[in-house]
């Protein structure tokens, strides 16, 4: 049988099918290439970053893990640098470590606060006066912890 002996019925089916394939090929095509567009632009902001800490003699995880951590758009370290919840993760971060009646604020190391201040550079400098207001009443020192 033919092409041109098929009934009309058959080759419209034929035709719709094809088509349907086609979009869904196209739009699995399209998201993918955004997701590799959106790998690619977290993998050069994390590279960025882990050269930033480097320089500043700070430690650094590898790009990669930053990658995914922070993706593209710097995740909960650009979410709301000013918010309350915000502010008592950072105090959280500086305490004695003890839990109950035994946690205690202390004197936190400057290197926290400057590696968090290269992300927020990094990923969303819009918000980097609201970090350094929220932090610019703690006292910070070279400790170690």
């Amino acid at each position: 049988m033919t092409t041109g002996d098929a009934p009309d019925r058959k080759r419209r089916i034929i035709y719709i099918t094809t088509i349907v394939l086609l979009c869904t090929f196209a739009l699995f095509g399209l998201a993918q290439f955004d997701r590799i567009r959106d790998d690619h632009q977290a993998d050069v902001l994390a590279g960025q970053l882990h050269d930033q800490l480097v320089a500043a003699g700070l430690p650094a995880p590898d790009p990669q893990i930053i990658a995914n951590s922070l993706g593209r758009d710097g995740g909960i370290v650009c979410q709301d640098p000013s918010s309350a919840l915000i502010k008592a993760r950072y105090q959280q971060s500086i305490t004695t470590g003890a839990g109950g009646p035994g946690q205690r604020p202390v004197i936190g190391p400057s290197d926290m606060v400057r590696a968090v201040e290269l992300a927020i550079a990094t990923y969303c400098p819009e918000r980097l006066d609201d970090y350094l207001n929220q932090v610019g009443d703690m006292k910070f020192d070279d400790t170690t912890k």
